[in-house]
């Protein structure tokens, strides 16, 4: 459960903010030695916006960012979801920045109730009954904004549900060119594949499987 490494890491001691800022300068000079020159950064939990975006954004200010970054906002707050969308939407523009540290979109996370977490030796969990009712307000939004979002997602079961939602949103609202995506997305059927295409969406995969696979069997 990602919660409990995220308690965890809550716990350590934070340093200082200049301490933050030079850290976070030899974080990145130590991944251009490894050869990383660009991240896109698919939120994380408790990375509230704009709160604890002052240091990359402050480096970003001032040219010194050595790795580009483009960032998706991430709801953080169960049941106050649309109005972080809300609030974002009319306060950062997506696209907002330049080549160095650019905004993103929405995502992964849209509502707290449609994510499906990937421990492959649990067994798969249910969504909630009242996940597409959550969903589709924040989806709906999104589209009528043109912002283009990302949605963590693993097993198919919660794909199709997901899908569902999507459709119904483009019958009033045609996404119609709106970059939009499934993270992970291991077990999707050819089925869903195609229902993603038909509404022009991709598919962001990982290599968890060649790592994981035994675990999932």
């Amino acid at each position: 459960n990602a919660l409990i490494l995220y308690a965890t890491l809550a716990k350590g001691p934070k340093l200082p903010f200049d301490q933050q800022v030079n850290s976070t300068r030899r974080f990145m000079r130590e991944l251009n030695r490894l050869g990383v020159t660009s991240a896109i950064d698919a939120g994380g939990g408790f990375q509230n916006y704009p709160d604890d975006y002052q240091v990359i954004e402050q480096l970003a200010r001032e040219g010194q960012l050595t790795v580009r970054l483009a960032y998706n906002l991430f709801t953080q707050k169960p049941g106050q979801e649309l109005a972080d969308f809300r609030h974002w939407t009319e306060s950062v523009p997506v696209g907002r920045g330049d080549d160095f540290y650019r905004h993103n979109g929405a995502g992964e996370m849209l509502a707290f109730s449609a994510a499906d977490f990937e421990d492959f030796l649990e067994p798969r969990p249910d969504l909630p009954a009242a996940m597409e009712t959550e969903l589709e307000p924040v989806v709906r939004h999104l589209a009528e904004w043109r912002w283009p979002f990302r949605l963590h997602a693993t097993y198919d079961e919660s794909i199709g549900r997901m899908l569902d939602v999507f459709e119904r949103v483009n019958r009033d609202i045609p996404f119609a060119g709106l970059h939009w995506f499934f993270d992970h997305a291991e077990t999707i059927s050819e089925r869903n594949i195609e229902r993603v295409r038909a509404l022009g969406g991709g598919i962001a995969i990982q290599h968890r499987m060649a790592f994981q696979g035994e675990y999932f069997v």
